[in-house]
């Protein structure tokens, strides 16, 4: 995993998102499908706590987390330490603090159906792109599918810079009944990275609760101070030994959070 061409940076800035292909190896796609199953195995026998879509069948809900003590599995660490975390800097344009680090979990019929919207901003506001353009570069989500045929994620592509239209704002007022202009499905498979701005108008979007297991992570850039929608992790995060049990990178990464976390209380994204 090297880091992102200009090419490649171009489509990212333009678009608001992009997709590389065949960037995670099969051995590191395989280590974190196996950590997940033995977290699974830990959570059953009571020794951490999940959720589950259905217990008896082993589907679980979205899990959050994953770097935490208590979901902890050294596969997780290893990813981002062989190359993911130089990947991120380099979308990033700098060095980069952990935010969250997680998994979009579905399956078993149950649907999940996600409404239009946008992560950060204030769609419709009048100062919607001055908001708008207040994090952008300074922040990054990523979608990495582990199982084949990942098309859950829904956006519209070159929305993150401009404001709401008439026809976005109806979509995101209709709910699940939404018919919004100019979407697209992400189509992925296990390999594949998805790097997207998360003020993108989008979606998550799996109505037949097919079966799907997505790293989902966001990072920030290292300077900028941790924020209410993040809050919370400092503690668990400096558990003595935590720490020093990840690999190099990942644990900068992780160290970069509690350096960035605020002496008061936290600032809202919007503030």
């Amino acid at each position: 995993m090297g880091p992102l061409t200009q090419e490649q940076h171009d489509v990212y800035n333009e678009e608001g998102y992009v997709i590389l292909r065949q960037v995670v190896s099969r051995k590191h796609i395989d280590a974190m499908l196996s950590a997940f199953e033995r977290l699974m195995d830990r959570a059953l026998a009571g020794e951490c706590e999940i959720g589950w879509i259905n217990k008896s069948e082993r589907i679980p809900a979205r899990t959050g987390g994953l770097l935490s003590t208590s979901r902890y599995d050294d596969a997780y660490a290893q990813w981002m330490d062989g190359g993911l975390a130089d990947q991120l800097d380099s979308v990033l344009g700098g060095p980069g603090r952990h935010s969250l680090f997680g998994m979009l979990n579905g399956g078993g019929g149950q649907a999940y159906q996600q409404g239009w919207h946008r992560d950060l901003g204030k769609p419709g506001a009048p100062d919607e792109v001055e908001g708008l353009r207040k994090h952008h570069g300074t922040f990054v989500q990523f979608n990495a599918p582990l199982l084949e045929d990942d098309h859950y994620l829904n956006i519209v592509p070159r929305s993150h810079l401009r404001a709401s239209s008439k026809e976005e704002m109806a979509a995101s007022a209709a709910g699940i009944e939404a018919d919004m202009p100019e979407a697209m499905v992400v189509e992925l498979n296990a390999g594949d990275i998805a790097y997207y701005n998360a003020n993108l108008w989008h979606r998550g979007w799996n109505p037949e609760g097919a079966m799907r297991w997505t790293v989902h992570s966001a990072f920030w850039l290292a300077d900028r101070e941790v924020m209410s929608h993040e809050y919370g992790q400092k503690e668990d995060i400096l558990t003595p030994g935590h720490l020093e049990r990840m690999p190099p990178r990942t644990r900068e990464y992780m160290q970069r959070y509690v350096d960035a976390y605020p002496e008061g209380a936290p600032k809202s994204l919007n503030a």
